[in-house]
């Protein structure tokens, strides 16, 4: 059921933990209000507010490489994809028809199914459509280098061509693998709870002082961290987010196995 997170568009986690962190800023303003403390109940309550700031701070951290890292995997995958495809492409033209047309026309269809998969990864049936697409191009594939090597049995044809085709079976299944791995919500709902409790931290610790709700720095506190963990989000969201996977070199693929 915590999965659903990942259903919905970005602006919806963020604007709500942002709503709860300024709710919760507001509530321990009035608490620290109400409940002044000692001299050295603040030392205490400092050192509290310090490790708590510190425990967030490290989360950020920590969530911000993973999901940063994760990123850089899913753009480094499309050019490893792109170079295998077309490696693939090209020692195909080195067998006999009519494996040669088979082959290449594999290919093409599913670098186009490739792309559309990407651009409408969000519709669960049109994805579900190209992913069986993609299947049946890599099975046509498989099939046209199956015959390639049984009708020429020459080593050398076979140590070129199966292990290209292989990369492209493998990085397709890698790819769809990727496409579900997600930072798990468990961490998600955590990093917000902290960023919550965080906020109520910094309006409690503005009341005791009791100079005023000094709104401007607790909006602009909570707006900080909200932020970071937008940009935490959005990395891990590569098709709903701001922040998008290039597959320029995919595009470029598609644009040399038509002209050739």
């Amino acid at each position: 059921m915590m999965h659903i997170i990942y259903d919905w568009p970005l602006g919806v986690p963020i604007l709500l933990i942002l709503l709860l962190s300024l709710s919760a800023t507001e509530l321990g303003y009035r608490y620290g209000r109400a409940q002044r403390a000692s001299e050295s109940e603040r030392d205490i309550l400092g050192t509290i507010r310090t490790g708590t700031l510190g425990l967030v701070a490290l989360l950020l951290g920590f969530s911000f490489a993973i999901t940063s890292n994760r990123f850089n995997d899913r753009s480094r995958l499309v050019m490893d994809e792109a170079n295998a495809i077309g490696t693939c492409y090209l020692r195909a033209g080195l067998v006999a028809e009519p494996a040669r047309s088979q082959m290449r026309d594999a290919l093409r269809r599913y670098v186009d199914l490739r792309l559309q998969s990407y651009e409408r990864g969000l519709d669960a049936q049109e994805f579900t459509r190209t992913v069986n697409g993609m299947q049946t191009a890599l099975d046509d594939l498989w099939a046209g280098v199956a015959a390639a090597v049984q009708a020429d049995r020459q080593q050398a044809l076979t140590v070129a061509l199966v292990p290209a085709a292989n990369d492209v079976i493998d990085l397709s299944a890698t790819r769809l693998w990727l496409r579900g791995f997600h930072m798990p919500p468990a961490v998600v709902v955590l990093l917000a709870l902290c960023i919550v409790i965080c906020g109520a931290m910094i309006g409690h610790a503005l009341g005791e002082a009791g100079q005023g709700r000094h709104l401007g720095l607790s909006l602009g506190f909570n707006l900080l961290i909200v932020m970071v963990a937008f940009v935490v989000l959005d990395f891990d969201r590569p098709r709903r987010g701001l922040i998008r996977v290039d597959q320029t070199p995919l595009v470029q693929v598609r644009e040399s196995m038509r002209s050739s």
